[in-house]
């Protein structure tokens, strides 16, 4: 089978040709789902931040009234 792909030409069996196409399509999936995972965790640490200094606000604000 003649492959051409980003200017590069060769000729490798089908067989070869799908396995590369598999392995690629994990990898890029992998990557995606990884860049993803990351996103999440810091917008779960940001908000986990601003619930943990909201709470450190209202105690802080009931201590004041308390006096």
């Amino acid at each position: 089978m003649d492959v051409s792909f980003f200017g590069a030409h060769g000729h490798v069996p089908l067989r070869v040709a799908l396995l590369l196409a598999a392995v690629a399509g994990i990898l890029l999936s992998a990557l995606a789902g990884s860049a993803r995972i990351m996103q999440l965790r810091a917008a779960a640490r940001k908000h986990h931040r601003a619930g943990h200094r909201a709470v450190k606000a209202e105690a802080k604000d009931s201590s004041k009234a308390r006096l």
